[in-house]
């Protein structure tokens, strides 16, 4: 489905009216039931859904051996040679994205300091370029794994 069409998919939104990068002035134009038309200002809106302000999806790039990570929710390996991370204790709702963003092969690994990935594996190991995993962490020893995009291995007990 084609993610400009909203709300019945028979209105293409132009792409030089979708914003990527916004700002906390910014205005979201949202339609009542009624089809009153209102705006609402995504400082208000982060005022009003505290929770969502604790969903900050920068990228954090990695390009070195040793990280923890810890804090971020979408990490970027981001270096032609290989790469060995851990990640720091899972947390209830911490919502983390890790995908390879660099072109090379040279199977980058994120391992878990406590708990698993799947039940067994501590280990993820990324080797092409926009691989990926979702994970959402539900305990203090572990994740579970939302989407394995391109088929990110897992190894390790």
């Amino acid at each position: 489905m084609d993610t400009r069409l909203y709300p019945s998919g028979k209105k293409i939104i132009p792409v030089g009216w979708i914003e990527t990068t916004p700002t906390g002035s910014d205005l979201i134009k949202v339609v009542r039931g009624n089809s009153t038309q209102k705006a609402i200002m995504l400082q208000n809106l982060f005022k009003s859904f505290p929770t969502m302000a604790k969903l900050p999806f920068t990228e954090t790039a990695y390009a070195t051996t040793g990280a923890a990570i810890k804090g971020v929710s979408c990490v970027a390996l981001n270096s032609l040679t290989k790469l060995a991370l851990t990640i720091a204790a899972p947390e209830v709702g911490w919502l983390l994205v890790i995908y390879q963003k660099d072109a090379g092969t040279a199977a980058h690994t994120v391992t878990l300091t406590s708990g698993t990935y799947n039940g067994t594996n501590k280990i993820a190991t990324f080797n092409a370029q926009n691989k990926g995993l979702v994970l959402l962490g539900v305990s203090a020893t572990r994740f579970i794994i939302v989407a394995n995009i391109g088929t990110v291995t897992f190894s390790g007990t």
